[in-house]
């Protein structure tokens, strides 16, 4: 399942009904103590109930905070309370729009109490009220009284005879709350559909900004410990335990033995009251102890903070993911306060990606809040959660896209304007390309340099100063920053996009739609840029690389070049490429595209650029790029 809303209430600074929206990826922006990592807490709250009496607001109206979470892709057949699968859309415990919505309301009284409720799209007629409620004895005699036929039926299964109730009474449905979690009835069915039902939800774990990094932090030693509890646990390690301990009792109780022998000697009576006990079980664990080293033999935690916590991030992913795998958890999500803490940029550069690879894996969600700039340039639109005040001192919680999917001017204005983020081109610039991605900037600049060599006249991008590059793949805020602050530096502009994306033919249409003099767009005639290479070339780059007695056919203009070529060499080593999931192809294509745009490039000739076709459309961009460095 995927979560993709919360609904707070009475949480800390939220003291009205307020919502967020959930992605994959969602990146939550604001000024410090304007309620982000509020936001965090409350999710780890409704899934790991870390909720206490300071968490009501201040300005609570009642003395109960609701904690509300909505999930989609709830399964069509789920197992409730028997082992029969049943519609949980046909038994009314979704919403109207199909999700599983679940509150938990925390009340505060005399001491803390805890209810949990289903708000579902539920039978309207009286009679079907507590149908789910009912175990299966007390559900039979009730289809009985309503005079129902539960002939040909399996009696002792509910999902069936429920269904065959409702069918004979038949009716509308609306929207209704009941309870299935806290003070419920043991012999209430409903605690038994919440049992299954929590088996379904993610596992969420949250890594917060304010962890102890010092000597003594437990979150570096706990996961070595965890290691090592591991390790002594394994059953082969165990035998060799049992063999050490024997030994060291006879060893060690012989010589209790001789001394109380040799006590006789001195004093009859203390030798008498006197006996060898091995009692006590000895703990390993305290025995061993590990540590990281770097390769200088430094400790972890003699590191600087900024090592200590990307060690601490790699321990909270891994301890996560064995949470869940201990939990049989179908999902997981992940949330993390300020990932850039203590970072260099390089290194939020990379944490950023990652986060970014974790968040595209199947049923993994990642949110994180943050300050950088470094890092909200790389987070793609609609991933973007920006919370403020309006006039009234409410919080706020807008997004980077509106509900009709265009972008959100006015939010990413203010999200540009609290984050400082500016591009910074320099005057030496005289126009500006834009490519899709970085393997596009790669490969343009080497065909040009192979096209200048036979002719001066054609530009030469891999010297020239007088190009800016801007990358526009995906639909990231600094792509959005880009385009519309550097198209106010009055800079003439040239787009070269591939072929294989809808999106990117439309803005090529676009562009030249407005015809505009200082604006010229291109896509590709064939599929992508590795399209233009000649399979000679690739061959000839892999084996420089080492890789000897590759063979490929004849490029065409609309196979996919970077997922053939991982194809040819995943079947070269003798696995099979049929095998492998859709997501690791498509993984080892990405892989091979660096080659592809930079060696491969580099083999290419005249000869080769004009078998495949590609001169004088080659030709044609760079003459346009040139142009306008006039």
């Amino acid at each position: 399942m995927r979560l993709t809303k919360l609904k707070v209430r009475n949480f800390r600074c939220y003291k009205a009904e307020t919502s967020f929206l959930i992605d994959d990826l969602t990146a939550i922006i604001g000024k410090n103590d304007i309620g982000k990592s509020t936001l965090l807490e409350a999710l780890d709250s409704f899934f790991n109930d870390k909720v206490d009496q300071s968490d009501l607001s201040n300005n609570a109206d009642t003395n109960s905070i609701e904690l509300t979470c909505y999930f989609e892709g709830i399964p069509t057949q789920i197992v409730l309370d028997t082992t029969v699968p049943t519609s949980p859309n046909e038994e009314g415990i979704l919403n109207i729009e199909n999700q599983l919505e679940v509150k938990k309301v925390f009340t505060f009284a005399a001491k803390k109490s805890s209810a949990i409720y289903l708000v579902a799209n539920y039978p309207d007629d009286t009679r079907l009220a507590n149908l789910l409620s009912m175990k299966n004895t007390p559900l039979k005699n009730y289809a009985e009284e309503l005079g129902v036929d539960l002939e040909g039926l399996n009696k002792t299964k509910n999902p069936p005879i429920r269904e065959r109730i409702r069918n004979h009474i038949g009716g509308g449905r609306s929207v209704k709350e009941f309870k299935v979690d806290g003070n419920v009835d043991n012999e209430d069915n409903l605690k038994a559909i919440w049992s299954s039902l929590k088996k379904l939800l993610p596992v969420f774990s949250l890594f917060k900004v304010d962890k102890s990094l010092d000597d003594k932090d437990g979150d570096i030693q706990d996961p070595m410990k965890v290691a090592i509890n591991e390790a002594l646990a394994l059953p082969e390690i165990q035998t060799l335990l049992e063999q050490v301990e024997t030994k060291v009792k006879e060893a060690s109780t012989d010589v209790a033995d001789r001394t109380i022998e040799k006590l006789k000697d001195f004093d009859e009576t203390i030798s008498e009251r006197l006996k060898s006990d091995f009692s006590k079980t000895p703990t390993y664990n305290k025995i061993f102890d590990l540590t990281l080293l770097n390769e200088n033999n430094i400790p972890l935690n003699k590191r600087g903070s900024g090592i200590r916590r990307l060690v601490l991030l790699s321990f909270f992913q891994a301890q996560a993911e064995k949470r869940k795998a201990e939990a049989s958890a179908p999902s997981i999500i992940y949330a993390i306060e300020e990932p850039e803490t203590s970072q260099h940029p390089n290194h939020q550069k990379l944490l950023i990606e990652s986060l970014v690879k974790l968040s595209n894996r199947p049923n993994v969600q990642v949110l994180f809040s943050t300050h950088s700039a470094n890092l909200v340039r790389e987070i793609p639109i609609h991933s973007l959660r920006y919370i403020s005040l309006d006039d009234n001192g409410n919080i706020v919680i807008e997004n980077g896209k509106n509900p009709d999917g265009s972008d959100n001017d006015t939010v990413i204005g203010k999200i540009i304007k609290t984050l400082g983020i500016l591009p910074n081109p320099t005057d030496r610039v005289k126009v500006l390309l834009y490519v899709e991605g970085n393997h596009d900037v790669e490969a343009l600049k080497r065909y040009s340099h192979i096209l200048n060599a036979d002719n001066h006249a054609i530009i030469d991008l891999t010297t020239t100063i007088e190009v800016g590059y801007v990358i526009t793949g995906g639909s990231a805020l600094k792509h959005y920053i880009k385009h519309k602050h550097l198209e106010g530096l009055g800079k003439p502009a040239v787009h070269i996009y591939d072929n294989d994306v809808a999106e990117y033919r439309t803005a090529v249409n676009r562009i030249n739609g407005e015809n505009n003099p200082n604006k010229k767009a291109f896509n590709t005639t064939k599929l992508e840029l590795e399209n233009y290479l000649h399979h000679e070339a690739i061959v000839e780059a892999y084996t420089e690389t080492g890789i000897n007695n590759l063979t490929l056919d004849p490029i065409t203009d609309t196979r996919d070049v970077p997922l053939y070529v991982a194809e040819k060499l995943y079947n070269r080593d003798g696995e099979d490429w049929t095998t492998l999931p859709s997501e690791d192809q498509k993984d080892k294509a990405s892989d091979k595209k660096k080659l592809l745009n930079t060696k491969a490039v580099e083999k290419m000739t005249l000869a080769r650029i004009r078998e495949r076709g590609a001169y004088d459309e080659l030709i044609l961009w760079f003459n346009t790029i040139k142009q306008f460095t006039n």
